[in-house]
C-alpha cells in the first residue's frame, strides 16, 4: 500500500492560507448572514457616507460569493476614504478571488505605502506569491512580516510553507516550531511539523499528529493520520481502532473504510471483515476503484472467483487498462485452466 503522508504536505500547503487560528485580519462581521446584510443596507439608507458600513456589507458580499456587489461597495468605500489602507487589503482579497493576481499585488503594495509599519499587506503578499510558485520571493515578504512583528504566528508558518517550496525542510521545520511555540492552539502548525517528520520516516510525527486532535478534537484529518501511522507501524488494532471511531464520526468517510478493508485482507487475512468494509466504501462512492479491485481481490482470496471477476470487470470499466484489475483477470484466467 502507499504511503499517504507525502501527499498531505501538498494538501496543507494549499489549504492553508487564510488558516482560521492564525489569521491576523479580523473580520469586520461575525457573520455572512443575508440578515447581516439587511441590517447594514438600512444603516446606509440613513447614513451612506459612512464608508466603514460600504466596507462591512463589501466583505460580506465577498464572503458569500458575490463578488460583483463587493467590489461595487468597496469602490463606494474607496472614494469615501481613498487612503485607508484596510480597504486596499480587503480590495485584494477581491482581486484575488477573480484571478487578478497583478492587481491583487498592486493593491497590497498601496496598503504597505499607506501604513508600512503594518505587517499585513506583507503577510497577505507572501502567501500571494506561494500561490503563485515563487517561494523565493513568498519568503521575502514573510520575512518583512516578521521583522515587523515577531508575535505573529502566521509570518512563520507562511515562510515555513515557502522553506518547503524551496526545499529546506531544516529551516521549515525550526519556523513551524516557532508558529506553533508563539500559538499553542496552532493546528495547522501541527499538522505539517507531523506530515514533514513522517515524510522523513521519524516516529516524533505521531506526538504532533495527536497535538493537533487535541486542538480540535475528533478531528477528521489528524484522526485519518493518526490511524495511517498506526497502520505503517504495524499496529493494526490500533489503526483499526481509529479508523473504526473515524467511521463512527464521520459515516461518510470511505477512506476509513477502505484502510480497514485492507488491514483485514492484507495484514490480518480476515476475508469477510474485508469484504464488509470494501462493500461500505464502495456504497459511499461507487467509483472508489482501488476499493471496487480490492473487494475483488477479497473475492478471490475466499475463493469466489466468479464474484472477484465481475469485480476486476467493474474496475476497468472505471479506469481502463488499471494494472491490478488487469492482473486479477489474468490470475483468474490461470486458475481456470489449472482446475481444467
Amino acid at each position: 500500500m502507499n504511503k499517504h503522508f507525502p501527499i498531505l504536505l501538498i494538501l496543507i500547503i494549499a489549504a492553508s492560507f487564510g488558516c482560521d487560528n492564525t489569521n491576523p485580519k479580523k473580520p469586520i462581521t461575525a457573520e455572512g448572514s443575508v440578515d447581516s446584510i439587511s441590517v447594514i443596507t438600512n444603516l446606509l439608507s440613513e447614513d451612506s457616507v459612512n464608508y466603514n458600513l460600504w466596507a462591512s456589507r463589501a466583505e460580506l458580499y465577498l464572503k458569500k460569493g458575490n463578488i460583483n456587489n463587493a467590489l461595487r461597495d468597496l469602490q463606494n468605500a474607496l472614494e469615501l476614504a481613498p487612503n485607508n489602507p484596510k480597504l486596499f487589503l480587503l480590495l485584494s482579497d477581491i482581486y484575488l478571488v477573480l484571478g487578478q493576481t497583478d492587481n491583487c499585488i498592486a493593491s497590497l503594495k498601496k496598503a504597505i505605502r499607506l501604513k508600512p509599519d503594518s505587517e499585513v499587506p506583507y503577510l497577505k503578499l507572501s502567501e500571494t506569491y506561494l500561490l503563485l510558485n515563487d517561494p523565493g520571493t513568498a519568503i521575502r515578504y514573510a520575512n518583512e512580516a516578521i521583522n515587523i512583528n515577531r508575535q505573529n504566528p502566521e509570518s512563520y508558518y507562511v515562510k515555513a510553507m515557502g522553506l518547503m517550496e524551496n526545499k529546506d525542510t531544516a529551516a521549515a521545520i525550526i519556523n513551524l516550531g516557532i508558529s506553533a511555540n508563539l500559538d499553542s492552539n496552532n493546528y495547522m502548525a501541527n499538522m505539517q511539523l507531523g506530515s514533514i517528520y513522517t515524510a522523513m520516516e521519524d516516529t516524533s510525527s505521531l506526538s504532533y499528529f495527536y497535538k493537533a486532535l487535541k486542538i480540535r478534537p475528533n478531528d477528521q484529518r489528524s484522526l485519518y493520520y493518526i490511524g495511517m501511522y498506526y497502520q505503517e507501524h504495524n499496529k493494526f488494532e490500533q489503526a483499526i481502532s481509529i479508523f473504526n471511531k473515524i467511521t463512527e464520526l464521520y459515516p461518510d468517510n470511505k477512506r476509513a473504510y477502505y484502510n480497514m478493508g485492507y488491514i483485514y485482507l492484507v495484514e490480518m487475512e480476515d476475508f469477510e471483515n474485508a469484504k464488509i468494509m470494501f462493500q461500505e466504501a464502495i456504497s459511499i462512492n461507487p467509483r472508489y476503484v482501488e476499493a471496487v479491485y480490492n473487494l475483488g481481490r477479497t473475492y478471490e482470496a475466499m475463493q469466489d472467483y466468479q464474484a472477484a471477476r465481475k469485480q476486476y470487470k467493474l474496475s476497468l470499466e472505471l479506469l481502463p487498462n488499471y494494472p491490478l484489475a488487469v492482473q486479477g483477470m489474468n490470475r483468474l484466467d490461470d486458475i481456470m485452466i489449472r482446475n481444467n
